[in-house]
């Protein structure tokens, strides 16, 4: 049942073979694993935080590179296309400067993942301003730590993910970055998108944000700053027991606007499932949507969303015999390399599926940067 029911969660696609193949596992009475499910997904800022935030996209210095809730995806940084910079050129004429920032933004997010209003607050020059979307303006590290504490107070689950456009020196003492902060106040609704520039300044050999400004987004496509909350899902995972294996490789198209989920599930050294999932934002419903295939014929469309400290996928298709199927499939991060599953409110043709144990994924070697289907922008 074991290795069925990690199907399920593999894609959603498992609704069909969730019962299917879980009748061939159990012919073979495969033991079935506990796993510890904690989350570690710590919040982090929004609206007046979102000045903080905007400091976080140092950390992703690189023009089209992005940088996630650190704190919500423990697996680390968003994921990073090109890394082969053995032979490039480099992208600035001020490297440590730049190596300098990006250490900023690490221990920037690092602060708000603490909701530490202090600690965020330091990462500002004394003077500094920020003025959001909406014309008010914050001036001096004091009126910013306030603020800022204040966004903690009234939303501890508040969160943030940057998506940095550019970053470019003017001087060796002076850089502007500009980007979009994804900022999420109620953890059940889509993140509140805007653009920002912001500018930091070398004094005294360290470098602090010395303005930030935000700006209301007119006419600009959101599919991957969006897509980037699902970058833990990012490499090669595993779950497997004496008996069976459930395989899956996720990586982010060469576009950015798509995750492709390639799995398999083999029983005592049988393959007897495989399947695609590719996940993209919906401009239209405001969510994250996954459209799933298995090798036998299914087929579910899903969309995800953040409940807490887990991401849920919610599901609804046909099976490869035609019967009607849906369920949700819960993911919890434990950390960097490790998350459990489990799949509840199953049903196939109205009739209601028990639910499963909560298993374990281990993420396996390196993280890989692109599939094989990922030229299909």
């Amino acid at each position: 049942m074991r290795a069925l029911i990690c199907l399920f969660m593999v894609g959603f696609v498992a609704a069909a073979i969730c019962f299917g193949a879980a009748d061939e596992k159990a012919k073979k009475d495969s033991s079935t694993g506990d796993a510890k499910a904690a989350a570690a997904k710590a919040p982090k800022p929004a609206d007046a935080g979102k000045a903080a935030a905007d400091k976080a996209a140092a950390d992703k210095p690189t023009p089209g590179k992005s940088t996630d809730n650190k704190a919500a995806n423990q697996n680390g940084d968003a994921n990073v296309p090109d890394e082969a910079t053995e032979t490039a050129e480099p992208t600035t004429k001020y490297p440590e400067d730049e190596e300098a920032i990006l250490k900023a933004g690490v221990s920037f997010i690092s602060a708000y993942a603490a909701h530490d209003a202090r600690q965020v607050a330091a990462h500002f020059a004394p003077e500094a301003e920020f003025v959001d979307e909406d014309g008010q303006v914050f001036r001096g590290r004091d009126e910013i730590e306030a603020s800022t504490a204040k966004v903690f107070k009234e939303h501890p689950k508040a969160s943030v993910a940057i998506d940095v456009a550019s970053l470019r020196f003017l001087s060796p003492v002076l850089a502007i970055e500009s980007g979009i902060t994804l900022c999420t106040l109620d953890e059940n609704k889509a993140p509140h998108a805007t653009r920002y520039t912001a500018i930091h300044t070398k004094t005294d050999g360290q470098w602090l944000v010395a303005s930030v400004r935000e700006h209301e987004l007119h006419g600009q496509r959101l599919h991957g700053p969006r897509l980037h909350q699902l970058d833990w899902l990012v490499g090669n995972w595993v779950d497997e027991d004496e008996d069976s294996i459930v395989r899956f490789n996720c990586q982010m198209t060469e576009s950015g606007n798509y995750l492709i989920r390639d799995f398999d599930v083999s029983v005592a050294g049988q393959k007897v499932l495989s399947g695609s999932q590719r996940t993209g934002w919906d401009p239209i419903s405001d969510k994250l949507r996954a459209w799933t295939f298995d090798s036998d014929g299914g087929y579910f469309d899903g969309t995800w969303h953040r409940d807490g400290e887990k991401w849920v996928l919610t599901s609804v298709g046909v099976t490869a015999d035609g019967q009607s199927a849906a369920g949700t499939a819960v993911f919890t991060l434990v950390d960097a390399n490790t998350i459990t599953w489990q799949a509840v409110d199953r049903e196939i043709d109205g009739v209601r599926v028990e639910d499963s144990e909560e298993f374990t994924l281990v993420r396996t070697g390196p993280q890989p940067q692109q599939s094989g289907e990922t030229a299909a922008k």
